[in-house]
């Protein structure tokens, strides 16, 4: 170490001798975090924040929802239109839809219609943007869509005044009649499906019988109408126009002239937009208007209202829509539409969002940015909105505090070695120092070729005052494989907010060699203490085909393989956890592959695998993801990669929603963090209709077919890595499933509703090498 400056000298006096010399066994300390004294964070010196949004924003024209406005899609300048789907909280798709007379997505959000000027509809499917069916038309254009709530019905107006009924799954018209005497414009379907209203370009009311087709006038506002709604006794309708006429039972009133309005369910009361900023709640009883929501910086072009969630979302031109609580009239949260993606962030500062859409998001703190990105651990709540709006089971995710309001800089991280010989297969010091900022030092992590260091390399801690800042020191020791080796430290704040990350790159003597491949497939198909609901028919075949194709393809990539197979009844959770301890003494040039497939479960908070052992209620026979993660973290073997492949069954396609948002969460947050690759996806349950046909979860089909040679893409060099076959099997998976959906639309939107499977990957741990095809 030449020219060290004053700071690292001190730093480096801090260490003891034995630390320095290695003269003795240097004791390795059990915790980092609770080695520090509990006063460290009273000092903490935060900073006020502002939310920059660094992406241009799409500007929105339009917006159209589904029946019981659990979808809806906005329309932007670029022409598509953004599918969403608030039962799973997020965006779903982006759909480049042919031009057309109008618009409207399914009411669970599965189909897009489009009516066209000679009066055929497609249906296009949101994932695929491809038109999968035509409804045939007699020449006049459509000019309304709306769909049952079970999505088995689609009503269609016309500029002549007819409606036509068809029943989509047999893509046979039921009836089709005049039905006013002129163009429609509006069309809504009550919650039972039984009833349907429609409203007409002038003003003209009509209700319709379902079961019967029967249609019976229900007066007129005189005006184009702007809010439609029908009671399921179909004896209720209710109207809004533009002029603010208002149409509620057998009575009627005027709400003044407004810009844009939305019914609730119930049809007792209204979110009316006047001159586009004016946000009013409107009891339609009595036609009066019971207080302002909000005064909206911004012209509205339409509203979402949600009235049992007591929340309305109001999307605006500028590419923002903002959700709005209805009783406390405060603002909650904001979502941000660009061409690359979509992020929300509420005003505790959780947020979610697609990756490319987070990009360009931060915050801005005196004169740095900080990625939102950066308060993952700490903030990223997948699904929230969902959880906004009451549409899963769950709530939103305890929060440390406002970045707003409180901000904590992170600390500056620094390596420094120590030892001056640079052999592999030796012993190896060096130090990492951090450097409060004002927002304290809460962790210290040291990655080696990208996998993070356990604690129990860590030699010696010390906290000290030097130049007026708080300073971390740790001492490590580590074992670098022959060539080069990565060193990269990072230091997190109270937040779990990580500052710059360091590196150090050395090159160290030896022979290289190839490792051993550590594989590790367990697969659980019949839980012996679980009721027959549990029971599942693919995993434990699951697991046997992966370590048929690793095995397979991989002999040559390794020294050799170490297989243990694990299904069923030897799958418990002892066995699995002492396998994976067992992995303890691996060297750093091996390698570990862990496959799971079997259930998943979540509470609020940890992620659990279900081991052929577990129980119901006995939340101590699960596999937590913190209990996988240690055991990894203590393995030897520097590349670790982590498929799970988790089942979730029984309960509502919300509950999926929900156990897949968590399931998100906390693997992004934890076994990211610890440098492990994973690659994982959620399926819906043993019914799932992947496993009739494949044989095998989609998830598990793929990483097989990319093992085959599949994943051999970028580059085509005759090596499949993991990190390739997380890449292809991320891309492939989407289009798998809906080209199994195809086949069987009906059952797979049983199972699944408006989702569909899409893979998380997280490739921060170092590439692994895995099979050679050729």
């Amino acid at each position: 170490m030449i020219a060290l400056g004053r700071r690292v000298k001190t730093a480096i006096a801090l260490l003891p001798l034995c630390l320095l010399s290695l003269a003795g066994p240097a004791k390795a300390q059990d915790a980092v975090f609770d080695a520090i004294s509990g006063n460290l964070f009273e000092n903490v010196l935060y900073a006020q924040a502002q939310l920059r949004i660094s992406t241009p924003l799409l500007k929105l024209t339009g917006l159209v929802t589904g029946t019981g406005n659990d979808s809806f899609a906005i329309k932007g300048s670029d022409g598509a239109y953004r599918l969403w789907n608030l039962r799973a909280g997020s965006q779903q798709a982006v759909i480049k839809a042919p031009a057309g007379t109008a618009f409207a997505p399914s009411a669970g959000g599965t189909t897009f219609f489009v009516g066209m000027a000679d009066g055929s509809v497609q249906l296009i499917d949101p994932q695929s943007g491809k038109a999968f069916t035509t409804l045939p038309g007699a020449g006049d254009a459509v000019t309304a869509l709306a769909a049952s709530p079970d999505d088995a019905t689609l009503y269609v107006g016309h500029a002549n005044g007819e409606i036509a009924v068809w029943q989509l799954d047999a893509r046979q018209a039921t009836w089709q009649m005049a039905a006013a005497p002129d163009a429609i414009a509006r069309l809504t379907v009550s919650a039972d499906g039984q009833f349907a209203a429609a409203a007409t370009a002038g003003g003209a009311l009509v209700r319709l019988d379902a079961a019967t087709g029967k249609v019976a006038p229900a007066g007129a506002l005189g005006g184009a109408p702007l809010a439609l709604h029908v009671a399921d006794a179909g004896n209720q309708l209710v109207a809004i126009g533009a002029d603010g006429k208002l149409m509620a039972g057998n009575g009627g009133g005027s709400v003044g002239q407004l810009t844009a309005a939305d019914i609730g369910l119930t049809g007792e009361t209204a979110i009316v937009l006047r001159d586009g900023r004016a946000l009013d709640l409107v009891d339609l009883k009595s036609g009066k208007t019971r207080y302002t929501v909000a005064k909206l910086e911004t012209p509205a072009i339409g509203l979402v209202y949600d009235e049992a969630a007591a929340k309305v979302i109001v999307v605006d031109s500028a590419g923002t829509m903002q959700v709005f609580d209805t009783v406390t009239r405060d603002m909650v949260l904001q979502i941000f539409i660009s061409t690359q993606g979509w992020a929300l962030i509420d005003r505790q500062g959780r947020f979610d969002g697609s990756t490319s859409g987070l990009r360009g998001i931060s915050w801005a703190v005196k004169k740095s940015n900080f990625p939102i990105t950066s308060l993952t651990q700490a903030f990223a709540d997948p699904g929230m909105l969902s959880a906004l709006l009451d549409k899963d089971q769950r709530e939103l995710r305890q929060v440390p505090g406002n970045p707003v309001e409180k901000f904590p800089l992170p600390p500056k991280a620094e390596i420094e070695p120590i030892s001056a010989e640079l052999a592999g297969d030796k012993p190896y010091q060096l130090m990492v120092i951090a450097t409060d900022q004002g927002g304290g030092i809460k962790d210290v992590r040291l990655y080696h070729n990208g996998k993070i260091v356990d604690v129990g390399a860590i030699l010696e801690q010390k906290d000290a005052q030097i130049d007026g800042k708080h300073v971390r020191v740790i001492g490590y020791n580590v074992w670098p494989v022959p060539g080069p080796n990565v060193f990269q430290a990072v230091a997190t704040g109270v937040y779990d907010n990580p500052g710059d990350q360091a590196e150090m790159r050395q090159t160290f003597s030896g022979e290289l060699r190839k490792g051993r491949l550590n594989l590790i497939t367990v697969g659980v198909s019949q839980y012996s203490r679980l009721p027959q609901a549990y029971q599942l028919k693919v995993a434990a075949a699951d697991a046997g085909r992966v370590k048929a194709a690793i095995s397979a393809y991989s002999h040559n990539v390794f020294t050799d393989i170490a297989a243990t197979d694990l299904t069923d009844g030897k799958a418990t959770k002892a066995q699995v956890l002492a396998t994976l301890d067992g992995l303890k003494t691996a060297r750093p040039e091996d390698s570990v592959i862990l496959f799971l497939s079997g259930h998943g479960l979540t509470d609020e908070s940890d992620w659990y695998f279900l081991p052929g052992d577990a129980t119901e209620e006995d939340s101590d026979s699960w596999i937590s993801a913190s209990e996988i993660r240690a055991a990894l973290e203590k393995s030897g073997a520097q590349r670790v990669f982590v498929i799970i492949d988790a089942c979730y069954s029984g309960g509502t396609v919300e509950n999926f929603y929900a156990v897949s948002s968590f399931q998100k969460r906390f693997l992004t947050n934890g076994l990211r963090s610890s440098g492990i690759q994973v690659l994982t996806a959620t399926r819906r349950d043993q019914l799932a209709p992947e496993s009739a046909d494949l044989g095998a979860g989609f998830l598990t089909y793929l990483v097989d077919q990319a093992l085959k040679g599949k994943a051999d893409v970028d580059p085509r060099d005759g090596w499949i890595s993991s990190q390739e076959v997380a890449k292809f099997t991320y891309g492939a998976l989407p289009e798998l499933f809906l080209a199994q959906r195809e086949k069987n639309p009906k059952a797979f939107r049983a199972v699944y509703g408006a989702d569909v499977q899409q893979p998380d990957v997280y490739t921060v741990g170092a590439d692994l090498l895995i099979a050679q095809t050729r």
